[in-house]
């Protein structure tokens, strides 16, 4: 839970832009939108891994973007 402790002579704004650095480290935003509406098991597990693909596809684009470089050339760039 985000405890502000408010200071003498601090301005409300500056209390508020505090408390709302607390709450979204503490992760408070993403848990109450998750729990927003029910999700069932399979649901659950069929998303996480859609995302999983999601995750191995785009990494998967990315390791083909770079360009592929012997020992031996990395050797003579560094």
């Amino acid at each position: 839970m985000a405890v502000i402790v408010v200071h003498k002579n601090e301005s409300i704004d500056s209390v508020l832009r505090r408390f709302q650095r607390q709450v979204i480290k503490e992760g408070i935003i993403s848990d109450v939108l998750e729990k927003r509406f029910f999700v069932s098991k399979s649901e659950a597990k069929r998303t996480k891994k859609r995302e999983l693909a999601r995750s191995r596809s785009r990494k998967r684009a990315r390791m083909a973007k770079k360009p592929k470089t012997s020992p031996k050339l990395k050797a003579k760039i560094f």
